[in-house]
């Protein structure tokens, strides 16, 4: 595992996990990511496995020549803003807090725990940003602060260097409160993300948007702490990518 500095608070982690495989011409063999036995949620479409013309002059080999030990790698490229949570924007006053009978579903977030505000991971399937509701929207509030649409531009920015046709918009809670009100909570951040969105890519007119709100669903972290309930609420922006 290697790191390399990206700037102040920012770290880059290039990660390759190998397994023995038999290597041959037919469907290619992809290492299984079992970090954290995460799922993708449903909704989620894997890109398309491509097709490989085994007769290819450039996959014969030359004369005289041998394979080496077969291995496949899957290689992720991790970049992660380390900072701590800024104190969040003012409540939306919306229509999305829990019943006074239920428990907070999202306390005040406290300076200098639950990690970096922003996580951008590409695999050889996928690419996705992960960012921090905390960061993102104020308390119980599906709104997105002025000062927040600078993590969404760079986002964007990725969109319009990548070029996909369908991007996913995930939104997610933690395990507080009722399971209900973090679906509205969570798909109406997810919504409105995609709202900014549109807003900032210069040509989503060729984009499939898949928008939703899993509540407190798929969880990354123990939800049984702060810290990982802080990191579970979370909006995930992602797309297939062949590279």
């Amino acid at each position: 595992m290697t790191y390399r500095p990206l700037g102040p608070a920012r770290v880059s982690l290039v990660a390759a996990v190998g397994t023995v495989a038999v290597l041959g011409l037919s469907t290619p063999a992809l290492a299984d990511d079992t970090e954290d036995d995460y799922q993708q949620p449903p909704g989620y479409e894997a890109p398309a496995v491509p097709d490989i013309d085994a007769n290819a002059p450039g996959l014969m080999l030359g004369d005289g020549a041998t394979l080496a030990e077969p291995r496949v790698l899957d290689i992720k490229f991790i970049t992660e803003d380390l900072g701590s949570a800024a104190d969040p924007p003012p409540n939306s006053g919306g229509n999305n807090e829990d019943p006074p009978a239920d428990p907070d579903p999202e306390p005040d977030p406290s300076p200098g725990t639950g990690g970096g505000e922003q996580r951008e991971e590409r695999t050889g399937g996928q690419h996705k940003f992960t960012l921090q509701t905390d960061v993102v929207f104020g308390k119980n509030s599906d709104e997105i602060s002025e000062e927040s649409r600078a993590a969404l531009a760079e986002v964007a920015a990725a969109i319009d260097e990548y070029q996909p046709e369908q991007v996913n918009v995930f939104g997610f809670t933690d395990n507080l409160g009722s399971y209900e009100n973090g679906v509205t909570l969570s798909a109406n951040r997810a919504r409105n993300t995609q709202t900014v969105l549109l807003e900032l890519i210069e040509d989503p007119s060729g984009i499939s948007f898949n928008v939703r709100g899993y509540s407190e669903d798929y969880p990354l972290y123990d939800n049984e702490t702060e810290e990982g309930r802080q990191k579970n609420r979370r909006v995930e922006i992602s797309w297939p990518s062949g590279n």
